[in-house]
């Protein structure tokens, strides 16, 4: 409730400045509906008649001057909740771990920014309620004061228009759920065709059902809801707003008859309720407000839930100085994934292996075997549901897993290159390091670096934007390197060039490179294979290439 705890305490000063903005506009209003109801019956208001006019100015000028002060505090307090609420999202979201990302999905923090705007316009929408209420409470005040019967009339007549309005509105928060659902899916969909649009160009089919019988099938239903939930409040607002006319009937037709009501006194009931349909009519219209606000809050803490032990499980960890890289050691590490219904769909059997320094080890298998997953962990992007990783033979917890990853550079096999230089590498093309990678990767003739933004132009090949994440990781200067399918887009010279010269050159500079690959024919390159399948490691053997040098130097 983090999202509920920041709203209150940024709210605070504003309740002070409620209180005094509500004593003014107690004064202003039984003022103004004094001075209306005297004027009309031409009698003088019992203080200060002969400086009325004077009166009335200072009572109009002093909530003036109090009204544009609040306001404009409400507007700064509203506009700091809205970047305050985001920001808590943003934070909360970067210290996520992968799984607790992919739980969420992408649509989903869309949905919650846009509920943080909803919860950040609450201040604004209680200072309406608030000064409204304080109208309703002068008006009713003085209609107790000029007939205690006919404004207890008047009050129930009001609450029972109320129950009924209310008793409807509950029926619309169920339509206001499934239409945040839909918004859901909406994004869901919306992403598969903006980051899939050249496979949906590669298929009729594809590319008009996406159209057909996701997205316009989603707005449809989206679209009828809201029309049908508009119309029940368009239904709710004209039940309120002509229920006025029943009130008033009572006053002209009911109160004189039968309570015999003078008619200066309902004169001036009538006078009190026209004054009153504008204030009522600021709450009834702020009841949507309060469900779409409502199902905000529900929403949010949905969110709140799953990220919120995140921040918790991070702790201070050695590892942030830790020696130089000698070794990972997995022991017994296990995890499994479940589908929708909480059924275990896949189990990577306990893995125990350690890799050491200076090692280049492959990773194969077939499609389903547990090599990624395999990846996924031994990168701290998942966190073992058994066993332990341990890093120069210091176990990382769950709360360290951050700080672990930190020591591995990866290109991953749907690799992102970033729009923005976050690691602030100076890309300098004259820097000596930078050019000895780019070489090694031959691009000199490919890449354009944008010396304004200080980032290369990323409008390349698959393969190339490939061969420029691995510039990117050998520029994080870390000795431990993950790479996952890299080679599987490149040509077949470069692939080549890849395996032979240049895992052999970084093996010199001091790195250890864990490769997940089909590549068989290079498997002698490695100095060990591992192979999984089905969630088990079937085989970890050292090349041929390395017990061949060995037996050599045995003989030697």
């Amino acid at each position: 409730m983090k999202f509920i705890k920041t709203l209150l305490s940024k709210s605070k000063k504003a309740l002070g400045f409620m209180l005094i903005l509500g004593i003014f506009n107690s004064i202003l209003n039984a003022g103004l509906l004094i001075f209306i109801n005297n004027t009309i019956i031409k009698e003088p208001i019992p203080f200060f008649p002969k400086y009325d006019w004077a009166l009335f100015i200072a009572i109009i000028l002093a909530s003036l001057v109090c009204s544009r002060f609040f306001q404009t505090y409400m507007i700064k307090l509203t506009n700091n909740l809205l970047f305050d609420f985001e920001i808590m999202i943003l934070k909360k979201l970067r210290m996520a771990s992968y799984q607790d990302f992919e739980e969420i999905g992408n649509e989903k923090i869309y949905t919650a920014i846009n509920d943080t705007k909803v919860l950040g316009s609450i201040p604004e929408v209680f200072m309406n309620a608030f000064n409204s209420l304080i109208v309703i409470l002068c008006c009713f005040g003085y209609l107790f004061y000029i007939s205690p019967v006919g404004a207890g009339l008047v009050v129930v007549a009001m609450v029972l228009l109320l129950v009924f309005y209310l008793l409807r509105n509950n029926a619309i928060e169920k339509d206001l759920n499934e239409k945040r659902d839909l918004q859901n899916s909406y994004y869901q969909y919306l992403a598969d065709m903006l980051h899939g649009f050249k496979e949906l160009k590669m298929g009729i089919t594809r590319s008009n059902n996406i159209l057909s019988k996701f997205l316009v099938k989603n707005r449809v239903k989206g679209k009828d809801i809201s029309i049908h939930t508009s119309i029940k409040y368009m239904d709710n607002e004209l039940t309120g707003y002509y229920s006025w006319y029943i009130i008033l009937g009572i006053v002209m037709f009911v109160l004189p008859v039968y309570f015999n009501i003078s008619t200066e006194k309902t004169t001036a009931f009538l006078v009190t309720i026209l004054y009153l349909i504008g204030p009522v009519a600021v709450l009834i219209t702020l009841i949507p407000t309060y469900t779409m606000v409502k199902i905000s809050v529900e929403r949010l803490n949905l969110i709140e839930q799953m990220l919120d032990p995140i921040q918790d499980r991070i702790v201070p960890s050695k590892l942030a100085n830790a020696e130089p890289f000698e070794e990972i050691r997995l022991e017994n590490v296990t995890y499994f994934y479940n589908d929708e219904e909480r059924n275990q769909k896949f189990y990577l059997q306990p893995v125990n292996l350690t890799i050491k320094k200076g090692e280049i080890i492959f990773i194969t298998g077939g499609n389903g075997s547990g090599k990624s997953t395999f990846g996924n962990l031994l990168t701290g992007l998942y966190k073992p549901y058994e066993g332990s990783i341990y890093f120069n033979d210091q176990k990382i917890d769950s709360g360290q897993l951050m700080y672990y990853s930190d020591k591995i550079a990866a290109v991953f096999t749907t690799n992102y290159i970033f729009s923005e230089n976050y690691d602030e590498f100076e890309l300098k093309e004259n820097t000596g390091e930078l050019k000895a990678h780019i070489d090694m990767m031959k691009m000199q003739e490919v890449l354009h670096l944008d010396e304004e933004r200080n980032v290369f132009d990323k409008n390349l090949s698959k393969g190339q934007q490939k061969r420029l994440a691995m510039i990117y990781a050998l520029l994080e200067e870390k000795e431990i390197i993950i790479l996952d399918e890299w080679a599987a887009e490149q040509d077949p010279g470069f692939r080549k060039y890849f395996y032979e010269e240049i895992l052999p050159q970084l093996k010199e500079q001091g790195k250890t490179i864990i490769a997940i690959t089909h590549d068989d024919e290079y498997f002698d390159r490695a100095t060990r294979v591992i192979k999984f399948n089905f969630g088990k490691i079937v085989s970890d053997k050292s090349s041929v290439s390395d017990f061949t040098a060995d037996i050599k130097r045995l003989i030697n």
